[in-house]
This record gives structure tokens, C-alpha cells and sequence, in this order.
């Protein structure tokens, strides 16, 4: 079984999934890494998810973005982070469905803009209305990441010992166990 977690760029999803990873022992997969290799595979050129998305535009991306979940259909106990734009097709979260248990890591708009705003602004905000962009996201993907059929942690509410505790007690609950 894999622990698929998904929300908002700067929501904490590469960030618990890489201590979970380590505290479980189980391999961590980043989508957007991964997407970068196959990108690379395709095309002889090495780039990071951003340089993609703005190489190829929207379209483009969520193209390789659906081509590299579909190679994850054979990976087993792993820990999933997923772009924050994956779940936005619905047949990616039916393929994702069958491959793990999805989880929803929340975070207040407040705290997602301050990370997002912290570097380099996301391929996918306007760069002439970062704010305006950014409230339009939000409101354009928080019905759709609250209408997927997930567990949920609120990264807000717990502290990272508690988010960590509340990922892993749901990879138990959902693992299954063999000879019971």
C-alpha cells in the first residue's frame, strides 16, 4: 500500500513525506522529480518541474504529469508526494485510487501564500497578479482537493511530530495485513 499525500504547493507534502519516508522506512517518490526525469528520458533535456511547466505551458505539463503517475501503477509501500496540480484530472485520481490511499495535507491560505511568495513565484501564478493568481488558485482547487475521497491532516492544527504521527497511524490503518 502507498501513502499518496496531495494539496497546495507549500502545504508540506514533499517535506512529511520525506521524514515519514525515513521514519518508516519505506521509499519517498516525488511526482514532480519524477516528471523531471521522464521529461529528460523524452527529450535528452534536463530541467526542474517549474522550468517545464513554463517550457511546455499547463497543457504540457499535466500531460507528462499524468504520462509519470502511470508508471506508478507497480510501486508498492511507498510514501507518494504528488504536485499540487495532479489531482486536478479526474482520471489521475482514479489511477491513484487504485495505487494507495490518498491523503489531503491542508494548510490555511495564508500560510501557502507565504511559502509560495518566500522564492522563486510558482510557473503557475501570474507574474504580472501574483496576488490576484494566487486567491484564484486557491479558489479554483480547494473544491476540487476537498471533493476527492481522502483522509485529511491539517498541517496547521498539528505540529510536524503530530502530522508525522497522523501520516503514519493512517498508513497502518490502511495497510493491509497479511493472515488476519
Amino acid at each position: 500500500m502507498n501513502l499518496i499525500l496531495f494539496g497546495f504547493k507549500g502545504s508540506g507534502k514533499t517535506h512529511f513525506g520525506k521524514l515519514l519516508s525515513i521514519e518508516m522506512h519505506r521509499p519517498f517518490i516525488d511526482t514532480d522529480d519524477l516528471a523531471s526525469e521522464l521529461f529528460t528520458k523524452e527529450t535528452g533535456k534536463k530541467r526542474n518541474a517549474k522550468q517545464i511547466s513554463e517550457e511546455l505551458g499547463e497543457p504540457g505539463f499535466r500531460a507528462l504529469e499524468t504520462r509519470t503517475l502511470e508508471l506508478l501503477q507497480n510501486v508498492q509501500n511507498s510514501i507518494i508526494a504528488l504536485g499540487g496540480g495532479a489531482v486536478l484530472k479526474p482520471e489521475n485520481v482514479e489511477l491513484l485510487q487504485k495505487i494507495g490511499q490518498l491523503v489531503f495535507l491542508k494548510a490555511a491560505p495564508g500560510k501557502i501564500k507565504e511559502r509560495m511568495f518566500k522564492g522563486d513565484l510558482p510557473s503557475f501564478l501570474d507574474k504580472k497578479d501574483p496576488e490576484g493568481s494566487f486567491w484564484k488558485m486557491i479558489q479554483e482547487r480547494e473544491p476540487i482537493y476537498r471533493s476527492i475521497p481522502a483522509r485529511s491532516v491539517d498541517t496547521d492544527v498539528l505540529d510536524e511530530p503530530g502530522v508525522l504521527a497522523a501520516l503514519k497511524s493512517i498508513f497502518l490503518l490502511e495497510e493491509p495485513h497479511l493472515g488476519l
